[in-house]
């Protein structure tokens, strides 16, 4: 169950990070066109399309701390009273 989770937090961060990329590529519009030339160059696009495949890795192990994070469990090496090997119940 932990893994489903982890997995289903995990997978919003690539496509949010794509979205991210995509949106900052887009706003080169918002350029004067003499700038435009200069920022879609062909070392650009080379650079953009390393950063589609680069930033989201970076991106997950930024957010791991909410990716590894399940709601309503305690965290890794610490067990609930009544756990196998966890403190007594009161």
């Amino acid at each position: 169950m932990r893994i489903a989770v982890m997995v289903s937090q995990a997978a919003p961060v690539v496509p949010g990070t794509w979205a991210a990329l995509v949106l900052g590529l887009a706003s080169v519009a918002l350029l004067p066109t003499r700038v435009q030339y200069y920022a879609i160059s062909p070392l650009t696009m080379v650079l953009w399309l390393l950063a589609m495949v680069l930033v989201p890795p970076v991106a997950c192990v930024v957010l791991r701390g909410w990716i590894g994070h399940v709601p309503g469990m305690p965290p890794p090496g610490k067990r609930l009273p009544g756990d196998p090997g966890g403190p007594a119940a009161p």
